[in-house]
């Protein structure tokens, strides 16, 4: 079968690469189009496919170290990747909106506020920020006085990751240098009515104080300018301290430091006392049950057993039976049957060891004395006649047991709705000093802040920005792979210097100038194809200053991330 080989294809135009949204497809495209017809896939009859846009050679370089004239020979890893095509991607990069946020569905929400124009609005953030809009503050594209509900969405950046997943470029040229803001808080204002969007008054002007953990005087107010792609500097924003302004106790307003020491709360303690110690003296209070009354035993056939008349006073639960007799228990080892034939000269009784089932029979005869241990009994019409009475005693018993249950059941439940009633109220209290102590922290944090304080009369991005050097210490040729040391597609690489509040951006891929401090803490974000990489801290180890390139073997992130406090929580910002 003959094929069409068509050897002079035309180049790709950036609309199609666009519509593909696929680099790694472009790639092999590309390379596919330059490959000699013996190497094309569908020549051979079995072939593995890749995205071959990387070709890896290992040279060897020549540095001479301080001090010593023998040359060190280093190797160096050198990637290149097909210049045209990462040229068109680079194109594609950088023709995107200005700001753009790197990961699909991660960005710092807004807040909506809903204004009347005519009236205007002083509103107080949760951030402890302030937004005075005056009186007929906006107007339509036109310029005519708008009037009704207008929303206002607002929004604030204080940190990295804030300002990452928001897209908004941190980069400022200055003299031809590239300068990397660092932060003293950054805010995003926008209005509109109906759908549509509006403007500020130029006659007017709407006022921010800008809560801020930055006290320094040493930031400018800028303005982002997403026509000419740049920041304007207005100047100075002005700085007031808020540490003065409330007095801070970490107490209630009666100068209690803990709720069980409040008066409120020890009263309650004291009614629960009083209500458990009610409930003890209403259980005291009921009448006494008497004791179970004991079911009758029928006498054994061949067991001993003596006839005695007993004190029905001194032992009423005997007196109870007519006919009892005595048997004489197996534990008496030394019985017999020959102690029937005496003739005792006395015979006492008393309680055994378990009382109300067995008795201790005293036998004397002149200096003789006997101890037994025996149990009441019956026999014949006896034991019908005790287990009858047995029978009306314990119904009552048992009637008089039940009521006993009762009312100590119905006490018992008077006192748990008691203690419960207390028990709530105590909750009460301990949530309402909850609240109050959240609030006096809040409170204290809002003290330790300040307020980055300016007007403007157009909506949009402002920041209180320092312009800073990138950071120095080490630096090279970086070049971007996995763990794998496949080189990854991506333009904007990410420093995250801990020692500052800000986020160094780094473009292309291999990075030639990379740079980091090496006595700060630094984590290194990149996206490719919307998968989050990073380079953790202890990585930034193993980098040294190079003549060369340096591969940085970057972590995928699997973790699909909804906001941008989950990005804070994982890498623990």
């Amino acid at each position: 079968m003959k094929r069409k080989i068509n050897i002079n294809r035309p180049e790709i135009t950036s609309e199609e690469i666009t519509k593909g949204k696929n680099f790694n497809s472009v790639l092999k495209q590309h390379v596919a189009a330059n490959l000699p017809v013996y190497k094309k896939p569908w020549f051979l009859s079995s072939v593995v496919v890749g995205a071959a846009v990387v070709i890896t050679a290992a040279v060897m370089y020549t540095k001479k170290p301080a001090g010593n004239d023998e040359a060190v020979k280093q190797p160096v890893t050198i990637i290149n990747a097909d210049s045209s095509a990462l040229a068109e991607f680079y194109k594609n990069k950088e023709a995107k909106p200005y700001i753009n946020p790197p990961l699909d569905g991660v960005n710092i929400p807004y807040t909506i506020y809903k204004v009347i124009a005519e009236k205007g609005a002083a509103l107080d953030l949760k951030t402890g920020s302030k937004i005075v809009i005056p009186k007929n503050a906006f107007v339509d594209e036109n310029g005519h006085l708008l009037k009704g509900e207008v929303e206002i969405r607002y929004r604030e950046f204080h940190d990295a990751v804030d300002f990452f997943v928001s897209g908004i470029p941190m980069t400022y040229d200055s003299a031809g240098t590239k300068y990397q803001f660092e932060s003293a808080g950054m805010m995003e204002m926008l209005g509109y009515q109906d759908g549509k969007p509006v403007n500020v008054d130029k006659n007017k002007s709407i006022t921010v104080e800008l809560a801020s953990d930055y006290k320094g005087t040493e930031y400018n107010l800028y303005k982002l300018d997403t026509v000419k792609n740049n920041w304007s500097c207005l100047g100075k924003d002005k700085v007031e301290s808020k540490s003065n302004v409330t007095e801070v106790t970490i107490k209630s307003k009666k100068g209690i430091d803990k709720v069980e020491n409040a008066p409120e709360y020890k009263n309650i303690e004291i009614k629960k006392a009083d209500v458990k110690n009610e409930k003890e003296v209403q259980i005291a209070a009921l009448p006494k049950v008497a004791p179970e009354p004991k079911k009758p035993e029928q006498a054994k056939k061949d067991v001993y057993t003596f006839n005695l008349d007993v004190d029905g006073k001194e032992y009423p639960e005997l007196a109870l039976y007519k006919g009892v007799l005595f048997e004489v228990g197996n534990e008496n080892k030394g019985f017999t049957k020959a102690m029937y034939d005496v003739t005792w000269d006395e015979a006492t009784i008393k309680e055994g060891n378990r009382v109300g089932e067995n008795y201790l029979l005293t036998l004397k005869k002149a200096a003789k004395k006997i101890d037994l241990v025996v149990y009441p009994v019956f026999e014949g019409k006896n034991f019908e006649t005790a287990m009858k009475t047995f029978q009306d005693k314990f119904t009552k018993y048992n009637a008089v047991l039940e009521k006993r249950k009762g009312d100590e059941q119905r006490i018992e439940e008077e006192y748990q709705s008691k203690f419960a009633a207390l028990k709530k109220q105590q909750e009460e209290l301990e949530l309402k000093w909850k609240q109050e102590m959240e609030s006096q922290f809040k409170q204290m944090d809002t003290g330790e802040k300040v307020m980055r304080m300016f007007a403007f009369n157009s909506f949009g991005v402002y920041n209180c920005d320092n312009p800073k050097a990138y950071p120095k210490g080490v630096s090279c040729s970086a070049n971007i792979t996995n763990d794998k040391g496949v080189k990854l597609i991506c333009y904007d690489v990410y420093l995250v210097d801990r020692a500052k509040n800000a986020l160094f951006d780094f473009n292309k891929n291999p990075v030639t100038n990379f740079s980091f401090n090496p006595k700060s803490k630094n984590l290194l974000w990149t996206v490719d194809n919307g998968v989050l990489y990073w380079l953790k801290p202890d990585q930034f180890n193993e980098i040294k200053n190079l003549d060369g390139t340096c591969n940085l073997k970057m972590n995928r992130v699997d973790q699909k991330f909804k906001t941008a406090d989950e990005i804070k929580s994982f890498f623990n910002l």
